[in-house]
């Protein structure tokens, strides 16, 4: 037997660490400093004798036999670890999901109303000037903080659109380079549909599951956001959602462009938005202190403004992405299939963040149309 740990997020509380599963799978654990640096030790490479003599060599603590055992048996019992037991639970989900077909709403009551009438009162603003946009980027920041943003973009569209095609980025554990909500959508407006055939027409290109990571969108507000602006503003409309989470360039346009082929038809009648956020900077995201991070959003804004997405992709590996933008893989794909679409130039239509005082910390957002 070699245990091992699944990917989980460690958040300090106190003396005590918390083991918190970004799949929201597993409930979670609390755990001390030692049970923390054994479960360190578990990756999947020790043999049972030999993490309880890693553990003495580390702390001259003697691990009895039977604490060990009672220990595994706890994380296996806590989906914790990898494993019949967990993969047993995960397909029992997954398949429990798939049955019902439809994300619920993750975030409503907290960040939006549920009914109807409020919600759209709260997500509304002042009348705008309508566009003509096959492409819109948007925030995906907290609704509460970012509505001037949101509406920048979203009060121009035309209730013209029939198929919504939504790219959100990854919050959570997250396999593949990208994947496919194949469910249909909750939202206070009523349900938007996937269009599932779309769907089979783009895994006909790739030859894993693309709806593999099914459980990164249960609380992923990048494409719930979405999807309550897409259903209120436009009811008759059905989507196609994506979560990008990485991939080399190459990779990422051709996804583009199989994207393309998929919805060729539809194309006059689609809104392609991209939902991501900016900079992250702070004591929250491991930053001494906040800083502006206008002076790397400006830049990056314009080549994305004038769909120069390899430029602007480059910009962020070349620098490491030091400020943190979460939209670098997910714009790539975003401005490749609005370049190739024949488009040439975007607005900026708002540009704004927001500055979070108890951590010191900053998040910087913006509204773009095509």
């Amino acid at each position: 037997m070699k245990p091992k740990i699944r990917p989980l997020e460690v958040i300090p509380q106190g003396k005590s660490f918390w083991l918190k599963d970004p799949m929201g799978i597993s409930d979670g654990l609390l755990v001390s400093y030692h049970a923390l640096l054994l479960l360190s030790l578990m990756d999947g490479t020790r043999e049972f004798e030999e993490l309880r003599a890693e553990f003495f060599k580390r702390t001259g603590i003697i691990l009895r036999e039977q604490e060990l055992r009672e220990f595994i048996e706890l994380l296996e019992k806590s989906l914790l670890l990898e494993g019949e037991n967990f993969q047993k639970t995960l397909n029992s989900m997954r398949q429990e999901m798939l049955c019902k077909g439809i994300r619920p709403m993750s975030h409503v009551g907290e960040v939006y109303p549920e009914d109807a009438e409020s919600c759209k009162a709260f997500l509304m603003g002042e009348e705008k000037e309508k566009r003509d946009l096959l492409g819109l980027m948007v925030p995906h920041m907290d609704l509460r903080v970012a509505r001037k943003t949101y509406w920048e973009g979203y009060g121009r569209l035309k209730a013209d659109k029939r198929l919504v095609v939504i790219l959100g980025v990854s919050h959570y554990w997250h396999e593949m380079p990208f994947s496919v909500l194949p469910l249909h959508m909750e939202t206070p407006f009523g349900i938007l549909e996937t269009r599932k055939d779309l769907l089979e027409k783009l895994q006909s290109f790739y030859s894993f599951d693309i709806t593999h990571d099914l459980f990164s969108y249960r609380q992923e507000h990048s494409i719930e956001f979405v999807s309550i602006y897409a259903k209120m503003l436009l009811p008759e409309s059905k989507a196609l959602a994506l979560i990008v989470s990485y991939g080399d360039k190459d990779f990422l346009k051709t996804l583009a462009e199989n994207l393309l082929k998929v919805i060729d038809k539809e194309l006059h009648h689609t809104l392609i938005i991209s939902s991501v956020d900016l900079s992250h900077v702070g004591k929250k995201f491991g930053d001494m202190q906040s800083y502006d991070p206008s002076f790397r959003d400006r830049k990056y804004l314009e080549l994305l403004q004038n769909l120069k997405g390899d430029d602007a992709f480059e910009l962020l590996q070349e620098t490491k992405n030091s400020t943190r933008i979460d939209g670098q893989y997910t714009n790539l794909v975003f401005s490749h299939m609005l370049k190739k679409a024949g488009l040439e130039k975007g607005e900026l239509f708002d540009y704004s963040f927001y500055y979070e005082n108890p951590t010191d910390s900053i998040v910087s957002y913006a509204s773009i149309g095509f």
